[in-house]
């Protein structure tokens, strides 16, 4: 019995393997620092959207997931999708203070 000896991955290699999981995050960053700068509508949808994105995501084979797999991908993209959807309904459901 052969076992497969693979040369161990570098730091960049390990941080590029794990795209979704980062795109994710950018996206919810990026949307932090928008409501920060007093846009809320439009930072509470670049979130919402991030998150559904990553239920998207979540639906890619297991092996290119990474650290976005948590529980069973069903779980998962549903949990991600609701939560997603359900911020960028809010976020267009609360009335404006004008």
């Amino acid at each position: 019995m052969t076992t497969d000896q693979r040369p161990p991955k570098s730091f960049i290699q390990q941080v590029a393997g794990q795209w979704p999981l980062a795109s994710v995050l950018t996206g919810v960053t990026v949307g932090l620092v928008v409501v920060f700068l007093g846009h809320w509508r439009a930072g509470c949808s670049l979130i919402g959207a991030a998150i559904t994105v990553g239920g998207l995501l979540r639906l890619l084979p297991q092996q290119r997931v990474g650290l976005l797999a948590v529980r069973n991908r069903a779980v998962d993209s549903v949990l991600l999708l609701g939560v997603g959807i359900g911020v960028i309904i809010l976020a267009w459901w609360i009335p404006p203070n004008d």
